[in-house]
């Protein structure tokens, strides 16, 4: 066999493989591209928004200025509701309120004083051993968070608050009412959380807010798709 020919099939394997190379990376992308956009579309682990609140308070040790924090708004959602949900959302309400508050201060307490919609009313809802229903524009002493402490509200839509509530967890009842059309499947609507500041020696330092769009839970029974599938068609990968 001649130099040349040697040299000819040389080239042409090479050519095979480099083809198969991009064939094979082709393939790959498009596999990945297909995860990529089905993980785009789907839903998140929970349906609330979050938000986080700067404290604007400060603290000195010595020369050193001290930062004291924040507090974290977690999972704020208007829980879907699990009967006569047509009749509710004509009339505005009632719609509960589900959230996890945090206080990431190691110096500061703080108490949820209210929650202002931009339509209706927010009410914290007290249930006595006799059933009798207390309604309040803010949670009082309910509401204070220590340092590094949490605070939750709201039932998830698809438990039973007698089987949720053997978490042990306490969980504020928060109530909106007369929302009109604000509230909507598929729409957010704004909430104003405001706390009041106080330090380790119980002085109050004065109010900050924070206002989080806030989104409706998709439904009761709304499926996730927790595991990644490829878009593609079943013979195409």
């Amino acid at each position: 066999m001649s130099a040349f020919t040697r040299t000819s099939r040389r080239i042409a394997q090479g050519a095979v493989i480099s083809a198969l190379g991009v064939a094979v990376a082709m393939g790959t992308t498009a596999c990945s591209s297909g995860k990529i956009s089905q993980t785009n579309n789907m839903e998140a682990a929970i349906n609330g928004a979050n938000g986080t609140l700067v404290l604007d308070n400060v603290d000195h040790a010595g020369a050193q200025t001290l930062n004291v924090g924040s507090i974290g708004v977690r999972n704020l959602h208007i829980i879907y509701p699990t009967g006569k949900a047509a009749d509710i959302y004509g009339n505005g309400g009632p719609f509960q309120i589900g959230f996890s508050i945090v206080n990431d201060s190691n110096v500061r307490k703080v108490r949820l004083t209210g929650i202002t919609p931009v339509k209706g009313k927010v009410e914290f809802l007290t249930t006595a051993s006799d059933g009798t229903v207390t309604r309040a524009a803010g949670p009082g002493n309910a509401g204070l968070i220590a340092p590094n402490g949490a605070l939750v509200a709201g039932f998830p839509s698809n438990v039973e608050p007698e089987v949720a509530a053997k978490d042990g967890i306490k969980r504020l009842d928060v109530e909106l009412t007369g929302a009109g059309d604000t509230v909507a499947a598929g729409l957010n609507t704004p909430l104003t959380l405001t706390f009041e500041i106080v330090d380790l020696l119980g002085n109050s330092l004065g109010n900050q807010s924070i206002t989080v769009q806030t989104p409706v839970d998709a439904s009761a029974i709304n499926e996730r798709g927790d595991v990644v599938r490829d878009i593609q068609s079943e013979s195409g990968n």
